[in-house]
């Protein structure tokens, strides 16, 4: 992670710029001022983090990353009513697709997060409370995946 973030270092030595949206995205713009694609095989500068593909959760709940949990639930709610309407399983497919952004996003967001001065949560209990937090924002896709179970 350390090779990664030298990385984003360096860009930002050179004039790039890299800022959190409000919706807990991240924006990185080149040194005129134009985003660059963080997200690509070839085209990210910073690349993939396996571990943040495969526990999102926890990485996320480490740097105090809690946008990652409220995206989580709208999107599962959105494959859920996308379910219930059509009969098509999305919620495979946004799972997969929630790792692979986050894997590309996440050496950017753990820079912003030191940065700023997040102090890191210890790896076990990050993973309690990333569990804790998935689960509470899957509810409301229990919910609605319930509702569209009575129809």
């Amino acid at each position: 992670m350390q090779a990664k973030i030298s990385k984003i270092n360096k860009l930002v030595d050179e004039g790039y710029v890299l800022t959190r949206t409000k919706y807990g995205f991240v924006d990185f713009k080149n040194s005129s001022g134009r985003s660059v694609n963080i997200f690509g095989l070839f085209r990210s500068p910073a690349g993939f983090s396996w571990i943040a593909f495969f526990f999102p959760f926890a990485v996320c709940s480490q740097i105090k990353e809690w946008s990652y949990f409220y995206y989580c639930g709208i999107l599962l709610a959105i494959a859920s009513l996308i379910q219930g309407i059509t009969g098509f399983e999305a919620g495979s497919a946004v799972g997969i697709a929630i790792g692979v952004q986050y894997a590309y996003m996440f050496p950017y967001l753990r820079k912003i997060a030191s940065d700023s001065g997040v102090v890191d949560s210890s790896v076990g209990k990050s993973i309690v409370i990333g569990i804790l937090l998935s689960i509470l924002a899957a509810i409301p896709s229990m919910i609605i995946d319930g509702v569209f179970a009575f129809f």
